[in-house]
């Protein structure tokens, strides 16, 4: 059995990671998990900067799936730790975890990642182009995330902009953008006294620099669930959901 390989960084919270209420904001959570599978990615010179560069290629996130015990707070020290699970012919699913300085959980994370070609905005077979794995298993199986459906009606609708800080290396719109748009959407003081406590996230169609994208959202008051998606004209982009629990 292949020997499953973990990469971990440390660090502490800084201002500029945080909202107005001292959490850690949903977008920098993400950014931070990422960096950590860059890093590992890194050693063997197959992170993005790599990719595009020696093989004209990306990777993409395609979905993630959050449990957030406890949101990391602004000075708090954390552990961030990835581990490549298993690859099939196209997907390739890595897992993410933090802990505070004690060794609590504090988030838990899975996500299923897609090599494209960068000049034909196409899907290529990941585990083709690598020779390291990471210690993830060849499996036949696809890992099944939550279904999110768009809803009929929305509550709240807001145009974004994009500007050239907003494009990555791949040529489109960073994914942890998303989530800030996705969060604007909502009440200050929604935001304000409230955690998220998961989250499900499924991007459909990239968005580039000549996209003109609208964020949606729609409140479930019922199960404190907020249910968000961007679209670029007719085309959807991404779509999430969020569960909420009163602070």
């Amino acid at each position: 059995m292949t020997e499953k390989r973990t990469f971990s960084i440390e660090m502490e919270v800084p201002y500029y990671f945080v909202n107005f209420t001292g959490d850690m904001r949903l977008s920098a959570l993400v950014d931070i998990m990422l960096l950590t599978s860059e890093k590992q990615l890194h050693q063997s010179a197959v992170d993005s900067s790599e990719m595009v560069k020696n093989n004209g290629l990306g990777w993409v996130v395609v979905q993630y799936h959050m449990d957030i015990k406890q949101m990391p707070r602004l000075g708090q020290k954390l552990k961030i730790t990835t581990q490549a699970t298993s690859y099939n012919k196209y997907f390739f699913y890595r897992d993410f975890w933090i802990d505070d300085e004690n060794g609590n959980r504090m988030v838990d994370a899975t996500s299923a990642f897609v090599l494209i070609d960068i000049k034909e905005r196409k899907i290529v077979g990941a585990a083709d182009r690598l020779d390291d794995k990471f210690g993830a298993e060849e499996t036949s199986k696809l890992v099944r995330f939550p279904r999110i459906k768009v809803p009929a009606d929305f509550d709240f609708k807001q145009a974004q902009h994009i500007g050239y800080y907003n494009i990555d290396v791949n040529k489109h719109v960073n994914n942890s953008y998303y989530f800030d748009w996705m969060v604007d959407t909502l009440d200050m003081d929604f935001i304000a006294n409230h955690h998220i406590k998961s989250m499900d996230i499924k991007y459909d169609k990239e968005l580039n620099i000549d996209s003109q994208p609208m964020a949606f959202a729609k409140i479930d008051n019922t199960n404190n669930k907020s249910i968000h998606w961007i679209k670029s004209g007719d085309v959807l982009n991404v779509v999430a959901e969020f569960e909420w629990e009163n602070k």
